[in-house]
């Protein structure tokens, strides 16, 4: 099975860059180990929409991982936070 979380952050202002340049430091964080790949993007219709997309093929459980969790409260101090865990379904 393959997992998406999606943590999902408004900025304004100061804001979205002080975001932006803390996302771009999570290049060199894997704090859930070789199984997770971390990405962050910006909404291309709406400034200061960011999000961090942690996706990996295998979860013990449904649960947002702890390091989804720390992320999203990081994330507080630059706006208002959304965050979510999907299971990715496969074609059958």
């Amino acid at each position: 099975m393959k997992w998406m979380e999606i943590i999902s952050v408004r900025t304004s202002g100061q804001y979205e860059e002080q975001a932006q340049q803390f996302l771009e430091g999570l290049d060199h964080i894997n704090q859930e180990g070789s199984e997770t790949d971390i990405q962050w993007c910006k909404n291309a219709d709406v400034p200061g929409d960011l999000a961090v997309i942690l996706s990996w093929t295998s979860r013990p459980n449904h649960h947002k991982s702890d390091f989804g969790l720390r992320l999203a409260e990081a994330l507080k101090r630059f706006g208002l936070v959304d965050h979510t865990c999907w299971l990715i379904m496969e074609k059958q």
